[in-house]
């Protein structure tokens, strides 16, 4: 209960110096809000472009993928003989990478393209068209909005039908009324299935920024074997794009290392597939901004550091003021180490008061710069933390000088100061 009472006999104090004094213990505080200020706003800068693309990556069907793709020509541009003689990524790798380890595959998905001519009633365009199996739609992110999906039977007999996003859809169909309707996609007659919801997704909700997914909308998608089979006559089942789904981020490079194996197997030991980690590319995109992180967080440091250099300088002068107080203290008692907390106690809450003005104006500046960028506020606990952490580390480290010079005065020395 004494040390309780002594400290709040000493935050008391502390409080009466600082409201008494208040231009001085003003500037004492300045540059720790703006070095508080500085780091919070910059980790709040790169949580909130972290967050939304961390949205982007959700939109597009997770991190939880690994595509697969042909590479068409050697490292000299020119492709080998055995290259040549390879038949290509095919349906045969699909099923070769499935028996890996079925427990840890949610999906598998694969993409043919074909560059047509897609005719209906009302429009007459050359298109992308997108073979597809089953997963795809749910792996790429896409929702239907009326009708269905394709069904085992429809990839399994390269059944005729279509599915249109929202862009083609209108494109094709402006008055509606498409579902159940036939049009041609090269010279196959397709009945339109489904029709996919919308996707719109803008990094930035500033006037003009256009949809990032405003290509996805025009989407043209039948089964992959219809264009292999029927419009391509391919009888080997080439793919231009295969993607498992693997829940467990973590199995990926493992998996990817097994799969790799197999595919050399599969292709003559050429490397001419190429494997992408979405989970790899999104931590190297984390570590950049981790960089970002400590670059921000050291001009925060500097800030603290010139703050601290100037807070140092003005209690040494303030001490100088406060000789007499200090030897009337220790004259009826006071222990240099009871002085000695009584300056740290004042200047660890000057430091606690600057760090909690520095994250309003942390929180201020933050929201300004990304509300003139166009694009949501994101903010971790953990900058607060950091941030309030900085600043309480460096007000003790400045306050220790001033502290124990105060502790050290003689009492008689100091009374006899004018």
């Amino acid at each position: 209960m004494r040390r309780t009472g002594a400290f709040r006999v000493r935050l008391e104090s502390a409080w009466t110096e600082i409201r008494e004094n208040f231009g001085r213990s003003s500037l004492q505080t300045l540059g720790i809000v703006l070095g508080v200020a500085s780091v919070l706003g910059g980790f709040s800068i790169t949580d909130s472009f972290r967050k939304r693309s961390e949205a982007l990556y959700i939109k597009l069907g997770g991190l939880d993928k690994l595509n697969i793709q042909p590479n068409n020509t050697g490292n000299d541009g020119t492709p080998t003989a055995l290259q040549n003689a390879n038949l290509g990524l095919r349906r045969q790798d699909m099923e070769d990478g499935r028996e890996l380890d079925a427990t840890l595959i949610e999906g598998v998905s694969v993409q043919k393209n074909a560059r047509t001519r897609v005719r209906s009633a009302f429009a007459d365009q050359e298109r992308q068209v997108q073979g597809i199996n089953g997963d795809y739609l749910a792996i790429e992110g896409f929702d239907i909005a009326v009708g269905r999906s394709f069904s085992p039977a429809d990839i399994s007999s390269a059944s005729a039908v279509v599915l249109l996003g929202s862009e083609a859809y209108s494109t094709f169909f402006p008055a509606g009324g498409g579902l159940g309707a036939t049009i041609r996609v090269g010279s196959v007659p397709v009945t339109v299935v489904g029709v996919l919801k919308e996707r719109v997704f803008r990094f930035r909700d500033t006037p003009g920024q256009g949809n990032m997914f405003r290509r996805k909308n025009r989407l043209i998608a039948v089964p992959a074997t219809l264009v292999q089979q029927r419009m391509q006559g391919d009888s080997y089942q080439r793919v231009d794009k295969m993607t498992f789904r693997i829940p467990k981020v973590n199995a990926i490079e493992t998996f990817a290392k097994g799969l790799t194996s197999v595919l050399k197997t599969n292709h003559r030991l050429q490397d001419d597939v190429r494997l992408d980690d979405v989970a790899a590319r999104e931590r190297k995109r984390r570590d950049t901004g981790d960089a970002y992180d400590i670059i921000f967080m050291l001009s925060g440091v500097l800030a603290l550091l010139g703050g601290g250099i100037v807070n140092v300088n003005i209690q040494l002068a303030s001490l100088k003021e406060r000789v007499r107080e200090v030897g009337v203290k220790m004259a009826i008692g006071a222990s240099g180490r009871e002085i000695f907390k009584e300056f740290m106690t004042e200047a660890l809450l000057l430091t606690a008061l600057g760090s909690t003005v520095g994250l309003g104006v942390g929180v201020a500046f933050s929201w300004f710069i990304t509300h003139y960028i166009g694009m949501p506020l994101g903010m971790e606990l953990g900058s607060f933390l950091w941030a309030f952490a900085l600043a309480l580390c460096f007000g003790f480290l400045f306050a220790l000088v001033p502290a124990w010079k105060a502790s050290r005065l003689s009492p008689m020395e100091a009374l006899r100061y004018e």
